[in-house]
């Protein structure tokens, strides 16, 4: 990967040593963002360490940040103004050093104009909390995967293992509408896949969600030099072809290299053992208790993993990051510098998908609302369309949608891709 951003003033984060994992992304943080071991928002330190324990979202958010710039969580996590009106009670001075990320949140831009109404249109529903409907969706999902998986571990069968597997794939998505929120016991059926939530809450929260298809974006660097999204001239046909032919086993292999990752970093990394990490043995103790001995029940479980890996790599690489007209770091950057026009620049969303609650929260739907607004609830999500589109007006920004095949075959070629593009959305 090039060590060079597109995005004006956007500086190399020294995060890609392998194993690449969530702890290394923080680090690189610290190391570049100049907050002096506090937490830094704008250009002005806080000391945030008093808050951990009361802070609404919980002490995690808090205490993983400790040392880095928190600007883009800061603003896309906080909907209304209570947050930054507490803010001054922990000012602690102003930085030394200029922000290392360019991002910028005027009043009048994008973002902050579409998140006011958005506030507005959810001021009649606690958006704070998931609601009753996702909560049903998402615990139906891991009931019938816990009732497959040990009915295929009794039975010995691998079909029902496969109907297990898929279901297993649905709850994994759906927990992902959890992890962006407050603490909760749903975002730990994330866990049930053996990727890590907490990982995840790094490396998807802070560092994709925050800076989709740039150098910082953990979901595009883990998996170079194998698959390479960002625009570069010096991609050869075989190199090309290479990605494309083990794309699909990128997929399969996902949760295991997540799940190996997520042990490393406990033991190597944070020197905590936490309940989540316990969570991803469930399964397989639980199948072993059913099915004719433990050999069985480790297969039944490891083909569970593998083809659920399969189906979730399937959904999340073609979900809405990836195709030709979409921008990726390397491409001819705008000239306005606002958060949410990057996302808008490097998000799509999708026909029919969109439509559903269950399609949205199983397949990553309703993305663009999701990536402007991680916390609110997939089901609330729909109140801002309104907002969405007229602030879409306002701004000249396109509102499009697309099919799910376009984006699978626009994945495809932007592996491939080695022309600069501009004037994305």
């Amino acid at each position: 990967m090039s060590q060079t951003s597109t995005v004006p003033g956007l500086a190399y984060l020294p995060a890609k040593k392998n194993p690449k994992t969530a702890a290394k992304f923080l680090e690189a943080r610290k190391k570049i963002d100049g907050a002096e071991g506090l937490w830094r928002i704008g250009n002005k330190l806080y000391d945030l360490e008093t808050f951990a324990k009361s802070h609404p979202g919980g002490a995690e958010w808090i205490r993983l940040t400790k040392g880095t710039d928190i600007t883009e969580l800061f603003e896309s996590h906080h909907i209304t103004d209570k947050a930054e009106r507490l803010l001054p009670k922990f000012y602690v001075r102003e930085a030394a050093t200029p922000r290392s990320v360019p991002l910028t949140f005027s009043s009048d831009g994008f973002y902050r104009t579409f998140k006011r109404r958005a506030a507005e249109a959810l001021k009649s529903v606690n958006f704070h909390r998931p609601s009753t409907t996702t909560n049903l969706i998402a615990d139906s999902l891991a009931a019938m995967t816990f009732i497959l998986s040990l009915a295929g571990a009794f039975t010995n069968s691998f079909a029902i293992i496969i109907f297990a597997s898929i279901f297993l794939t649905w709850t994994t998505v759906a927990a992902h509408n959890y992890f962006h929120m407050r603490d909760n016991f749903r975002m730990y059926y994330f866990d049930l896949s053996m990727i890590s939530s907490k990982d995840w809450r790094i490396t998807h929260v802070m560092s994709h969600h925050m800076y989709t298809n740039t150098i910082w974006d953990y979901e595009i660097y883990a998996f170079e030099p194998f698959l390479q999204w960002m625009p570069r001239k010096d991609k050869s046909y075989l190199a090309t072809l290479i990605s494309k032919i083990i794309s699909p086993i990128a997929w399969m292999v996902l949760f295991i290299m997540e799940g190996l990752k997520r042990y490393y970093s406990v033991f190597k990394e944070y020197g905590v053992f936490e309940f989540r990490d316990f969570v991803p043995f469930f399964f397989p103790l639980t199948m072993s208790l059913l099915a004719p001995n433990i050999f069985v029940a480790l297969k039944l479980w490891l083909i569970m993993i593998l083809i659920s890996s399969a189906i979730f790599g399937m959904i999340g690489f073609n979900a809405a990051h990836h195709h030709p007209d979409i921008f990726h770091d390397g491409d001819i950057y705008r000239n306005d510098l606002d958060w949410g026009l990057l996302e808008m620049d490097a998000v799509r969303d999708r026909e029919v998908i969109d439509d559903s609650i269950i399609l949205a929260i199983t397949h990553f739907g309703s993305h663009t609302l999701h990536h402007l607004l991680p916390t609110v609830d997939h089901h609330y999500l729909s109140l801002c369309v309104p907002a969405f589109l007229q602030t879409c007006k306002e701004f000249g920004v396109s509102s499009d949608k697309w099919t799910q095949w376009e984006l699978l075959k626009g994945q495809f070629r932007q592996l491939s891709r080695t022309e600069v593009k501009k004037n994305f959305r």
